[in-house]
C-alpha cells in the first residue's frame, strides 16, 4: 500500500512539473527587443518572445538607458507599454539630438535585452538639459523612424531556446524509474523474509 502511494505521489508530482513547464515553455524564457526612435526623439522597443516571436502581452518591466558618441548618457528609463499596440514600449523622456548607443533590458516575465544605434535629429520645442537629459517630454508620434535600427542582440542562442518541456519529461521519467525500482527492492526485502 505504501508503495502505490508513493508512486501516487510521484506520478501526481511529474504531472505537476508537466503542466508548469508547459505553461512556461509556451513562449520561452528570453524577451527579444528590436529598438527603433521616432522623430520626436522617442524609442520605441518592440518586445516579442525568442522562442516563438509572438508579441509580449504581458505587463513588462523594462528600462532603457543610452550613451551619445560625446558621452552624454541618460537613463535607466522606465519603458511603458503603448497603447494600442501589443508588444510595443516607449519611454515618457525623448532622447536629446545626437548619435546613440540605445540598451534595453527586462527582468519581468523574463529577462531580456536588445541594442540599436540609433540618430535623433534636432527635435523643434525640445531642448537637451544639463546631464544629456531630454527636456520637456513630448507624446509618442506615428511618425517615421529616423534612427536606423541595429541587430538584435538575443540572450539566448537559438540552439539554447529549445523547449523546457524535454527536461520536465526527464525528471518525471527519472523519478518514476526511482520509485518502480524502490519498489522492486521493497518486494524483494520483504519476499527475503
Amino acid at each position: 500500500m505504501r508503495i502505490r502511494t508513493l508512486a501516487a505521489a510521484a506520478v501526481m508530482a511529474g504531472l505537476a512539473v508537466l503542466g508548469g513547464a508547459g505553461q512556461a515553455g509556451a513562449h520561452g524564457d528570453t524577451i527579444v527587443f528590436k529598438i527603433s526612435a521616432l522623430g520626436d526623439g522617442h524609442t520605441r522597443a518592440a518586445a516579442t518572445w525568442a522562442n516563438d516571436n509572438d508579441p509580449v502581452t504581458d505587463k513588462v518591466a523594462a528600462t532603457l538607458s543610452a550613451t551619445a558618441d560625446d558621452g552624454r548618457t541618460v537613463g535607466p528609463w522606465k519603458l511603458e507599454a503603448v497603447a494600442g499596440t501589443p508588444g510595443t514600449f516607449t519611454t515618457a523622456l525623448a532622447l536629446p539630438p545626437g548619435h546613440w548607443a540605445v540598451t534595453v533590458e527586462s527582468g519581468f516575465p523574463a529577462l531580456g535585452r536588445g541594442q540599436a544605434d540609433l540618430t535623433v535629429t534636432a527635435v523643434p520645442g525640445t531642448t537637451a538639459g544639463e546631464g544629456g537629459t531630454a527636456g520637456p517630454a513630448v507624446p509618442p508620434s506615428s511618425a517615421a523612424p529616423t534612427g536606423t535600427p541595429a541587430a538584435v542582440a538575443e540572450t539566448a542562442d537559438s540552439a539554447d531556446a529549445g523547449p523546457n518541456w524535454v527536461i520536465a519529461v526527464a525528471a518525471v521519467l527519472a523519478a518514476v524509474a526511482a520509485v518502480v525500482v524502490s519498489a522492486a527492492l521493497l518486494r524483494r526485502r520483504r519476499a527475503a523474509r
